[in-house]
């Protein structure tokens, strides 16, 4: 490599980290300016299934039954998800985590977010195989995908609890598959103790995360070791891993809780094809979307490529890919159909999607309209300034909602003695409603934390007793 050509690559770096800081940065605003809401308040207090938890099986008669303690230690969390697991559901190690950082303070959740979030970006480019060079057009599609594609990303993103469930899950799944495809990718594979014990714990966190993103994991896995097996690079922790993840997925679907929720939420639960086509048109289609728009360069590239086999590449992009699809297709036959799913579902199709970018880039492939070149230049001008001015106004509008919510608590503050505390309805302007759907806080939040015009419903109960008041209710006029 020559002075220049170091100097050339050392640039392309350089903008591929501002790139990386850029939406890194964006990111830890959005989840700074996002306030506690919903079932945060719930899990601000050790889960109590005797009197029926903390959400909507709530118990009210009695100051006992109503009242909730706070988690204040680990001990608390590990109380409070035990009886979380056999009353109302699996995913202890999510909420759990959701607990902690409550219990820590939402500005500690701000920067493990961020840490997060960087570390989900880079699993997913070390999986499509490329530490050497990070490129910028793959960097910009996995952004672009999570924030613009996903639904309900806010949900599953930013906000505490379901960022626990969706985003920090995905990360342990695809994390947990790394060494299997380093192991396809290089045909090399150690086989110590040591990654037979890591990969017993890995396979616990992936598995015992969320049910549609473990069944998905734990198929892949079944794919993989296949391969490794084909291949002749099987070793023994692989198999451990498989088992480990096997055994968390089965001790979280099979929580007693999720049967007692199920039977609260869902009497008499009969699965049917009513129930099919209702998921089918009403959450399916949204999320595949998602994962139709994310899957564009993958596209792209098969339509280019001139080999008639599949490399070891390509097997792994058509893997990931049949990954994410199953993540919706196995929402199709629970109970209820999750928008917040879209997360780890693209978090597999970006591994197929980034990896095509990359061999493209490897194979010299290119996708060109013919257009002049300054006609190219002046359209990727406007792109970038569209695309800058979009995300501008999020900012802009989660700062309205960042600062009204601080309002609200001064005002509960200020009204302490009051019985029941009318709650006015959240001052957000400059919505941007047509533009953003969803994608911000303003559909969720149009009172304080979500609550609603009965002072006795669990979500009002749980923010009065956080900030320390008898009573809080929606005020509608």
């Amino acid at each position: 490599m020559t002075f220049f050509q170091w100097i050339n690559q050392t640039l392309n770096s350089s903008r591929s980290l501002i790139l990386f800081v850029t939406f890194a940065g964006f990111f830890f605003l959005r989840t700074t300016f996002l306030p506690l809401s919903h079932d945060d308040y719930a899990y601000a207090f050790i889960w109590d299934g005797a009197n029926g938890g903390n959400l909507e099986q709530m118990y009210f008669g009695s100051e006992e039954v109503e009242t909730r303690r706070r988690v204040d230690s680990l001990n608390d969390i590990f109380q409070s998800m035990e009886s979380h697991y056999f009353t109302w559901g699996g995913r202890i190690f999510a909420h759990g985590l959701a607990q902690l950082f409550i219990c820590l303070g939402k500005p500690v959740f701000d920067v493990a977010n961020t840490i997060m979030f960087i570390f989900l970006v880079l699993t997913i480019i070390n999986l499509s195989n490329t530490w050497l060079k990070i490129s910028r057009q793959a960097l910009l599609w996995i952004f672009l995908s999570l924030f613009l594609f996903s639904a309900a990303s806010l949900m599953s993103l930013f906000w505490l609890t379901g960022s626990c469930n969706y985003m920090w899950m995905s990360f342990f799944q695809l994390f947990f598959l790394t060494p299997y495809v380093k192991a396809l990718r290089s045909g090399e594979v150690g086989n110590s103790i040591l990654n037979f014990l890591l990969m017993i714990l890995l396979g616990l966190a992936a598995g015992w995360s969320n049910e549609a993103g473990a069944l998905a994991t734990v198929c892949l896995t079944i794919f993989l070791v296949v391969m490794c097996k084909i291949k002749g690079i099987f070793r023994v922790w692989m198999i451990a891993g498989l088992v480990s993840l096997i055994i968390g997925c089965a001790f979280m679907i099979l929580a007693p809780g999720n049967f007692a929720r199920l039977a609260f939420a869902h009497p008499n639960f009969h699965y049917t094809a009513a129930v099919f086509f209702e998921h089918l048109t009403n959450g399916f289609g949204r999320v595949i979307a998602a994962d139709f728009l994310a899957l564009i360069p993958l596209f792209i590239y098969f339509l280019q490529r001139k080999s008639s086999g599949l490399n070891m590449a390509e097997i792994l992009m058509l893997a990931f890919t049949a990954a994410g699809f199953l993540v919706p297709v196995a929402m199709l036959f629970s109970p209820e159909f999750n928008l917040r799913v879209s997360v780890p579902s693209l978090a597999f199709i970006l591994v197929a999607s980034t990896s095509a970018i990359l061999e493209s880039e490897r194979q010299r492939l290119k996708f060109s309209l013919n257009l002049p070149k300054k006609f190219q230049r002046g359209v990727s001008i406007a792109l970038t300034s569209i695309l800058i001015a979009y995300f501008a106004t999020f900012i802009y509008v989660d700062i309205s909602i960042f600062n009204a919510a601080r309002r609200q608590v001064r005002y509960i503050e200020r009204n302490s003695e009051l019985d029941p505390i009318p709650m006015p309805q959240m001052p957000i302007r400059h919505r941007f409603e047509k533009i953003h759907g969803d994608r911000t806080a303003v559909p969720y939040l149009k009172f304080f934390a979500g609550v609603i015009e009965n002072p006795n419903f669990c979500l009002n109960m749980l923010v009065s007793q956080y900030y320390g008041v008898k009573h809080v209710v929606a005020d509608n006029k």
